[in-house]
């Protein structure tokens, strides 16, 4: 068990350092990325559409939900390719095969852990954070984001082994998922009334809007999910075990025959 853990930290640290190497700003990019995107995202949808003129607190709202969904867009499409690119890795040596995809996602882990440091410490020197009680809901939903991603991760790198153009179509249907994860807009928007639920329904966006309750506002037009789909409808972490349990089985699965179609 140790030795293994050992493999994952090792290989984790790796690929966070190969994942800089040769760029001349280095580690910077990690925090580049995320602020080049909120930029855009912030000029485009406060400065131009005025979406933030419900809120006092949208920058600070928008840049925690673009972490988050930076986090979740890399982890993944990253994972795609954490077995195929392993190949020889795989065909000389014995160990778990899940390794591989669980330091690949510690690798943007790092990332986000750094990211959204800085996040709450900037933003709590500067008193823009409500914290409370409410906001030790943060590490359960925390650690609902990771089950999520790493469920994901073992389904898409365990059938891109076989199916190659699951990449292009994750990498498509992630760019579809942004607009339905309340990454931009709150789940109390007028725009998405009528459809507020389904909305909330998606992990992803269950996950954003809360982090963003129990770290940031307040406010009562922007509710926690659980009172959008009734206390009593835990929908959205449901999903989250399926999703684990079904990319634990289905890795377990296949894992034997990785070497065949590498």
């Amino acid at each position: 068990m140790g030795r293994h853990l050992n493999l994952t930290r090792e290989l984790a640290l790796t690929q966070f350092k190969l994942k800089y190497t040769g760029s001349v700003l280095g580690y910077l990019w990690s925090l580049l990325k995320p602020m080049m995107v909120f930029a855009i995202m912030y000029a485009v949808f406060d400065r131009l559409l005025h979406a933030g003129r419900t809120s006092d607190r949208f920058t600070l709202q928008l840049l925690i939900g673009i972490v988050i969904w930076t986090f979740f867009s890399e982890t993944t499409v990253t994972a795609v390719n954490a077995i195929v690119v392993n190949g020889n890795l795989i065909n000389k040596a014995s160990f778990p095969r899940a390794i591989l995809v669980i330091a690949s996602s510690l690798t943007a882990l790092m990332t986000f852990a750094i990211n959204l440091s800085l996040i709450v410490v900037i933003a709590g020197a500067a008193r823009q954070l409500s914290l409370g009680w409410h906001s030790l809901l943060a590490v359960p939903l925390l650690i609902e984001l990771y089950a999520l991603v790493i469920g994901i991760s073992l389904i898409l790198s365990a059938l891109f082994v076989f199916y190659r153009d699951l990449g292009h179509i994750w990498e498509i249907f992630t760019q579809l998922l942004f607009y339905g994860s309340a990454v931009v807009f709150p789940l109390s928007r007028d725009i998405l009334h009528s459809k507020v639920e389904l909305v909330a329904l998606n992990p992803v966006a269950q996950i954003i809007e809360d982090l963003r309750h129990a770290l940031v506002t307040q406010d009562p037009r922007v509710p926690w999910t659980a009172t959008i789909l009734g206390r009593a409808t835990p929908v959205p972490l449901l999903i989250v075990v399926a999703v684990l349990v079904i990319g634990v089985v289905l890795f377990r699965r296949l894992a034997p025959h990785f070497s065949e179609s590498l």
